[in-house]
């Protein structure tokens, strides 16, 4: 940036070289010597145009430079500042960012874990309830097995009940009759009749 000093020597340094020019053009174009170069040096001109030169510069050093040297800092401190805030924002997003990503692996973690207690509930509870069921099998097998115990006793029994039966009125039969070979095949056949019917 260009500080005041500088801006107030290249400012004045241009207005002389106009105001020594403006002389020459100014006596050619109102009916002054037409011979009038600007390179001839003229005393009384050259002393106007210095005291000229010296009531701008100081008409412009007073009214002029100090509020456009004012905005000019101010606008360079208002760039040093917006550089300085983007600068503290960049710091702080960068931070932000480390900070979510640290977040971000904490949560995948986190996550991990949470799958894992879930699988191994998962599994659990598989286990308990495929030993229920397998209890519950068993437990319908032995039922079972009993259901097909007692059926057979009872079947037996009621045979054993039947064949006694039979047996004592068979036995009651061929006391009454003499029993011949073919009384004996009939009263065998009535037999397994009745068996069979009951």
């Amino acid at each position: 940036m260009m500080n005041k000093n500088t801006l107030f020597f290249s400012v004045a340094i241009a207005l002389f070289a106009i105001l020594l020019c403006v002389p020459a053009f100014a006596a050619s174009g109102h009916g002054g010597d037409a011979n009038l170069s600007p390179i001839d040096f003229r005393m009384e001109t050259a002393v106007w145009t210095l005291v000229i030169f010296l009531i701008v510069v100081f008409v412009l050093g007073k009214f002029a430079f100090k509020p456009i040297v004012q905005a000019l800092d101010a606008r360079e401190k208002a760039v040093a500042d917006n550089i300085d805030a983007a600068a503290r924002a960049n710091d702080e997003a960068k931070v932000l960012l480390e900070q979510y990503k640290q977040k971000l692996a904490d949560s995948k973690d986190e996550v991990r874990q949470i799958l894992e207690t879930a699988r191994n509930d998962a599994q659990r509870s598989a286990d308990g309830i495929v030993a229920k069921a397998r209890e519950a099998a068993q437990m319908e097998q032995q039922r079972a097995v009993k259901d097909i115990e007692a059926a057979t006793d009872a079947a037996l029994q009621s045979i054993a009940q039947r064949s006694a039966t039979l047996a004592t009125n068979l036995a009651g039969k061929m006391i009454r009759k003499e029993v011949t070979p073919e009384a004996h095949r009939d009263l065998i056949g009535v037999a397994l009749e009745e068996f069979t019917k009951n």
